[in-house]
């Protein structure tokens, strides 16, 4: 963690946040105890939270959780309405009463709403202003330069999330945003703070982690106002969002295919004989079985009925995608659900795949016999993204 964002005198306004932070946390906690199958999935540490994701499914299309004063879905058909329905609008909870208070730091960044979510998207596709590379392909040549890069350095034993999908993602991004060369070291050191800006929407963070996060906020909007190209509001913002949303993901997916990968007999194999096929495949596989963000929360901004529901404006919805992503769906090809493109992952989606497919390629041209060699941890505090903390791996290198 950066000790340049932990400076400064907390001040009473500081401890209060804290105790705020710990209380919240503490309600999770005191209602996993009740049994509240939602909180389970919220306090779940390193443990696998799927039995409590199914329990959540078992309680019907819709439930509350009562202490988180949340309601939860597992239903395909209910999470789909949620992300299409006008009355459901930015991360939640509402500023309303009867909203109930956000965690304490939660990232001013991602709480955008859907209508400057749309009108920001135009400025991070393929092509358009913000975004060096014409079109995926552009990109994943890219990030595999960069990857080969990385790879170079590191030898025989490395730890896949630290070592190398974390550090994959700021030179790519800064590259990919036009800053210039001079900015990329401090945008490479900010990013890693920022990591849990996502799980922070629903769990409140350590005290430290929090105020790390929110600083970070801070002074990479501030590069950014600097190092972009002709800055304005828009585009500060756009790629303050595309950054914060795209980068952790992106580590969580390539992390999370590369052990479904070595988890299947000849699984990394088939990927290493066939890496321009493979890759595409097991990023979809992975999006479907094990998402990199398992958990959206949305907000009702108007009195809307749910499931045969009604909710009142103010109300909380969290949506269980890798639940969501059990269920048979309509379709047998349908598109994994995840990565809702509504908001913040309408700017960041198309990154997060184009980098994951790229890595997975360059993953199996360099280390054909690419094997887990230790235990995985998985980070404490990270119901949205199950991120890991450490992924240690071997493999003999093929240049």
């Amino acid at each position: 963690m950066s000790s340049e964002l932990l400076t400064g005198d907390p001040g009473r306004e500081t401890a209060r946040r804290a105790r705020r932070n710990q209380l919240a946390r503490t309600a999770q906690w005191f209602a996993g105890l009740e049994a509240d199958p939602y909180a389970l999935v919220l306090r779940t540490g390193t443990g696998a939270p799927e039995a409590a994701e199914e329990a959540v499914r078992a309680l019907g299309p819709l439930h509350r959780s009562a202490l988180p004063d949340t309601w939860v879905t597992a239903q395909r058909a209910v999470a789909e309405e949620v992300v299409g329905h006008p009355a459901f609008d930015a991360p939640g909870p509402a500023a309303t009463p009867g909203g109930g208070r956000p965690p304490p730091f939660r990232s001013a960044v991602l709480a955008l709403d859907r209508a400057t979510a749309a009108a920001l998207a135009p400025l991070t596709a393929f092509g358009g202003p913000l975004l060096w590379a014409a079109d995926a392909d552009s990109l994943e040549k890219r990030t595999a330069t960069w990857a080969r890069t990385l790879l170079a350095g590191l030898g025989e034993r490395f730890d896949l999330a630290e070592d190398f999908a974390r550090r994959l993602t700021g030179p790519v991004l800064a590259e990919q945003l036009g800053l210039p060369e001079a900015a990329h070291e401090r945008f490479c050191r900010l990013l890693p703070d920022c990591r849990h800006v996502l799980d922070s929407l629903l769990c409140p963070q350590t005290h430290a982690c929090a105020r790390a996060a929110q600083a970070a906020e801070t002074a990479m909007a501030g590069l950014l106002a600097e190092a972009l190209h002709r800055p304005t509001a828009e585009t500060v913002r756009a790629s303050l969002v595309t950054a914060l949303s795209a980068a952790e993901p992106t580590a969580v997916l390539i992390c999370n295919a590369v052990r479904l990968l070595l988890d299947r007999p000849g699984g990394w194999q088939r990927l290493a004989e066939d890496p321009d096929r493979a890759a595409g495949e097991a990023v979809a596989h992975t999006l479907r079985t094990a998402p990199p963000v398992r958990l959206e929360s949305r907000a009702v901004r108007s009195a809307v009925t749910l499931a045969g529901t009604p909710l009142p404006v103010g109300a909380r919805v969290t949506l269980l995608v890798a639940a969501v992503n059990r269920e048979p769906p309509a379709e047998p090809d349908a598109r994994p659900f995840g990565l809702c493109a509504d908001l913040h992952f309408g700017l960041s989606a198309h990154l997060v795949e184009a980098l994951a497919r790229a890595a997975l390629r360059t993953l199996a041209r360099i280390l054909p016999d690419l094997r887990a060699d230790g235990d995985p941890v998985t980070r404490l505090r990270s119901p949205v993204l199950r991120a890991p903390e450490r992924r240690p791996v071997a493999g003999n290198p093929v240049f």
